[in-house]
């Protein structure tokens, strides 16, 4: 079977093409039947990678099946295909129905990979049916629109000798008499877009009054002048020219990572390690600073370029790594606008209580914030004469979390110590989402690299073992069982302050910190010096007690009188801050730093020293804070479902379709619980549901009232439980539902 041409494929078919002695394809059946008979692997497999189905989950399989057939679920599906799959699909598109894998190979010069496209295409109901028989959506044909696999239109109805013309010796015959570079005009129309559009077209120029190639062309019927200025290769002449492969040779092959240096794995986790912790270190600095004199928010939510530019004075001026500060404690929930009163940019209380932890789970904090979020600080002060401010609008990119987990899988691939070329990255990356721009592409990949560097993921231009270990994060992930997007973002702490650091992150980046410096000389100009990287818990103390000037291979800090007033404000009296320094200085206090600090406490009495133990997750009271707390961040567009809402949703569907399915009786209700149990009782039996719980294994008795007042008992299976939501299976109704926690009367836990 031909490539189907409209009204006139007959005329198209060659005779090894003819069908005429054949038996006709086997019919599979609608995308329904087809749904219905899969197992629940293979439907798992399925709404791994095609999450939207999901969300809501339909009522039975009919619903399913027409989401799977719309036009934005087909987009989605093709916007996450490799150029092969792509290619294939987009071919498929312009075969009759039903086809088969012969008439495939017959167009794609029986290509020893098809039989992984169709694999990967009927997994995901693009198509469905056997080798002797497939069907397509039917949306597919809009999806690809308007030139499938680089095909023009049909021209045949229009111009008819286009038939005769559609012939290879015929073609060559053209070609061979054209002026020089015919046949350079017509494999750029072949293989890219198969319409042209000249400055100068003379429409009535004839065979002889042809001044170039592409008159050349039209004059002969070969190209068709498709509007004032545009030339168009018709379907009919470029299939005849592709035979016998309908796509680009080389096109199934994925492309290989080049290498262009080779580094010392050792070195290059050591120069991770390194950028981690100045990372960390920068962060918390940036926060202080803003948390004392925080900079506007712009009309469009943005930092304005001063702020910018002040900031960066901790960076070295470098205002890239400050947009990229910026940004990822914004995406990790530890920066945000404060009260509509007056807008300006302020650490949340998640701040207060990230900055006492470890430096190995801050770190893993913000390289998970990084790895998920939406937002590309590299494309701060870009583009032309539109300057974007950072943490604006502008700056958020959808694609930027799929491009950064590729980048990963491809540095990951290589053997450890090398160094990847970035243009062969971004051909990677562009043959594994071929349907965006290359130049979308190119830049977030580069933005990906520079900033894996900064963060502490790459090392020395390689990837180091950080990189490796977030690399396994990546929401891409085949398997639900893995912690995926979506699980690992509803994972909060219980006040809503700060979301939990992954263990596998914390046990990856922990043995490459540098040792810390835990001492330092104290020097008779007011200042301290650490001769290296500081001990977190050394270098935040002296943040509180004086000014950061330096940074690097040795940190200045100086005290003054403001700072010193500053620690006092917070509760630190005179005692405390001797016995500090004397507890951490490799010297004596010097005599001028002991007097500015006793005479302060004299100027200073009306201050009342803070006598309880001082809280590190509570801020001073100098410092300002946001209102807005951490909430479980939203998981990427794409990321796979979690198990618990897998098994939940297959088990609806199968419901749905079964009329004999049997709701559970009704249970005995629970004794009446106050709210905040309720919360925590949630929360208790989530951690068993995130943490792998078998399917069904986890119940909750609850006694719900509705909108109405009207009281009911149910049995559920949770699935999530956020933003005061509860989501679950609900086994009377026998279908995925949320419950309002405001609205639960009583709550207890068992077993199913």
């Amino acid at each position: 079977m031909s490539p189907k041409t409209d009204s006139s494929t007959k005329s198209m078919k060659s005779k090894s093409e003819t069908k005429s002695a054949q038996a006709s394809p086997k019919d599979p059946g609608t995308l329904v039947d087809f749904l219905r008979s899969r197992d629940d692997h293979a439907m798992r497999l399925m709404l791994i990678q095609r999450p939207d189905l999901v969300h809501p989950v339909p009522s039975d399989i009919a619903k399913l099946a027409a989401r799977a057939a719309t036009n934005s679920s087909v987009t989605r599906v093709l916007d996450r295909l490799d150029a092969w799959c792509v290619g294939v699909a987009e071919i498929i598109s312009v075969l009759e129905e039903p086809f088969t894998k012969k008439d495939l190979a017959n167009v794609l010069n029986n290509n020893e990979k098809i039989d992984l496209a169709l694999e990967k295409l009927r997994l995901l109901a693009l198509i469905w049916g056997d080798d002797e028989g497939m069907r397509f959506a039917p949306v597919l044909k809009e999806v690809v629109a308007p030139h499938p696999a680089g095909f023009g239109p049909c021209f045949i109805d229009e111009k008819p000798d286009l038939a005769a013309l559609a012939n290879a010796s015929r073609l060559e015959e053209i070609i061979s008499k054209g002026p020089k570079g015919t046949q350079e005009i017509l494999d750029q129309l072949l293989w890219k877009s198969p319409i042209v559009t000249l400055e100068k077209l003379n429409r009535e120029a004839g065979i002889s009054s042809a001044k170039n190639g592409h008159e050349y062309l039209m004059a002969h019927g070969v190209l068709i002048a498709t509007a004032r200025d545009a030339l168009t290769l018709p379907r009919e002449i470029a299939l005849e020219m592709r035979k016998p492969n309908y796509l680009p040779e080389g096109l199934c092959t994925v492309k290989n990572i080049a290498t262009k240096a080779k580094r010392d794995p050792v070195q290059v986790d050591k120069a991770a390690g390194s950028a981690g912790l100045q990372f960390v270190q920068l962060i918390e600095e940036l926060l202080d600073i803003w948390g004392e004199t925080p900079p506007a928010v712009l009309r469009n939510g943005g930092l304005a370029q001063r702020d910018l530019t002040i900031a960066s004075k901790i960076c070295n001026d470098d205002e890239v790594i400050t947009s990229l500060l910026a940004e990822v404690a914004y995406s990790a929930g530890l920066l945000a606008a404060g009260d509509d009163k007056e807008q300006v940019w302020l650490p949340t209380p998640a701040f207060d209580v990230w900055r006492t932890k470890s430096v190995e789970e801050r770190w893993a904090i913000l390289a998970e914030a990084w790895l998920t979020t939406t937002r590309v600080a590299s494309l701060v002060g870009k583009v032309g004469e539109i300057r974007i401010n950072a943490l604006s609008p502008e700056v958020d990119k959808p694609l930027a979390p799929e491009i950064r987990s590729l980048v990963l899988d491809a540095m990951a691939a290589l053997e450890p110590g090398l160094e990847p070329d970035v243009d062969a990255i971004v051909e990677f990356a562009s043959w594994m989402r071929p349907r965006k721009t290359r130049e979308e592409i190119e830049t977030l990949v580069k933005a990906t690299l520079d900033e894996a560097n900064v963060i502490g993921i790459r090392g020395l231009g390689v990837l180091a073992t950080t990189g490796r270990a977030l690399g396994e994060m990546r929401y891409t992930m085949p398997s639900p069982e893995a912690r995926t997007a979506a699980a690992r973002a509803a994972v909060a702490d219980p006040k809503g302050y700060a979301v939990k650091p992954d263990a596998m992150l914390v046990s990856a980046i922990a043995p490459l910190l540098p040792d810390a410096i835990s001492t330092f000389v104290l020097q008779a100009d007011l200042t301290a010096v650490i001769p290296g990287p500081s001990a977190s818990e050394v270098a935040s103390e002296l943040r509180i007690m004086a000014y950061q000037e330096s940074r690097g291979a040795a940190q200045v800090f100086r005290f003054t009188e403001t700072s010193l007033q500053r620690a006092m404000e917070r509760g630190y009296t005179a005692e405390r801050i001797l016995e500090f320094l004397n507890k951490y200085t490799t010297t004596e206090v010097p005599q001028p730093l002991e007097y500015l600090i006793n005479d302060l406490v004299r100027k200073l009495g009306e201050i009342k020293p803070v006598d309880e133990p001082i809280d590190d997750a509570i801020h001073a009271p100098n410092e300002r804070r946001s209102n807005v707390r951490v909430r479980p961040r939203p998981a990427p567009d794409g990321a796979p479902p979690d198990a618990a809402l897998l098994d939940a949703a297959i088990k609806a569907l199968k419901a749905g379709e079964n009329p004999k399915a049997k709701p559970a009786p009704e249970p005995k209700a629970p004794a009446k619980t106050p709210a905040t149990e309720i919360a925590t009782l949630l929360r208790e039996v989530m951690d068993k549901v995130i943490s792998g719980s078998k399917p069904g294994d986890v119940c909750i008795t609850l006694t719900y009232i509705d909108t109405h007042g009207m009281s009911s008992n149910r049995v559920v299976e949770p699935i999530r439980f956020e933003g005061g939501l509860l989501t679950g299976f609900d086994q009377m109704e026998l279908r995925i539902r949320d419950y309002a926690i405001s609205r639960i009367a009583g709550a207890e836990k068992g077993k199913k």
